[in-house]
């Protein structure tokens, strides 16, 4: 009889609970010594305060009253990219001025959101607004939609909390879990959660280096295609890139999976100089690369 492989567990670094205005006034300083941290839902929907939870001040002002950590989350009813812009800036209004050590996330689960590119679209616009604002976020969902519709390579560079209530989750990558919506505290039931990332350490700059090959791949993407972002429209499109870089320039996009708009025969740059000569420069770093695994 073969010996039956036993999967490794992610060392759990941290305990928490998640809470909304339905969980009503909640003691937070009696939680103490019972939890490690709270993460916080800050509201729903766009950017009205009307959609503000109605806890959420009150919940951070008794966090920090505490001394606990806590984090923030935002429910998406986001059917487009102008939607995730606004849910993105009803989060931001709600932070401003605050520090999150359990970072902010997004939580995508409500049955009447879109399927397809569209939602990976408003998970990216979303996450993309809170990064550049700096601060650390992430996705929410139950391990269905991160193993089905929050499965695309686009997504990759992103962390996530999966909610599986179960005894082990099913799950490889995530840096939080959800494990149950029954953990009681203090004769309470909460949402009950495990950080297996030291947030607060990556939040607050220190040294951090647990990342997939897969995540560092997609993070240098989405920074080559925010250098794109950021330049002026000078190149239309390939053919008008000057000869002595355009080789590159299509060997570099091809290689990075980069995608610009337009046909598959004339696809459209709208960059500057400077990013033909960043796009030349990958060109002859990659060469060098595969130079130097050649000779090993």
């Amino acid at each position: 009889m073969g010996r039956k492989e036993v999967r490794a567990l992610p060392k759990v670094l941290a305990t928490g609970i998640d809470i909304s205005e339905f969980n009503g006034n909640v003691d937070i300083a009696a939680m103490k010594g019972k939890v490690d941290f709270v993460i916080i839902r800050c509201g729903y929907g766009g950017d009205y305060e009307s959609q503000d939870d109605a806890q959420y001040r009150t919940n951070v002002q008794k966090c920090q009253q505490a001394g606990m950590p806590f984090g923030v989350y935002l429910y998406s009813y986001a059917r487009n990219r102008s939607m995730a812009l606004s849910e993105a800036q009803h989060t931001l209004r709600l932070i401003k001025g605050l520090t999150p050590l359990y970072g902010v996330w997004y939580d995508v689960e409500d049955r009447t959101l879109p399927t397809g590119e569209t939602l990976i679209d408003n998970c990216l616009t979303y996450c993309d607004e809170l990064r550049k604002a700096g601060y650390y976020c992430g996705l929410y969902s139950s391990v269905s939609w991160m193993q089905g519709r929050l499965s695309s390579p686009r997504l990759a560079h992103i962390d996530r909390w999966v909610a599986q209530w179960n005894a082990e989750l099913q799950y490889t990558g995530a840096g939080m879990w959800q494990y149950t919506d029954k953990g009681v505290i203090n004769g309470r039931y909460f949402d009950m959660d495990r950080a297996y990332r030291d947030y607060p350490a990556i939040i607050r700059g220190e040294d951090w280096t647990d990342m997939t090959k897969e995540q560092v791949q997609e993070l240098a993407r989405q920074e080559a295609q925010a250098v794109y972002n950021s330049n002026e429209a000078r190149y239309k499109t390939f053919k008008e890139v000057p000869s002595w870089a355009r080789e590159s320039a299509e060997d570099v996009y091809e290689r990075l999976g980069l995608t610009g708009t337009g046909t598959e025969d004339e696809v459209k740059l709208n960059a500057s100089a400077t990013y033909v000569r960043v796009l030349y420069v990958l060109d002859k770093l990659l060469e060098l690369i595969d130079r130097e695994l050649g000779e090993d």
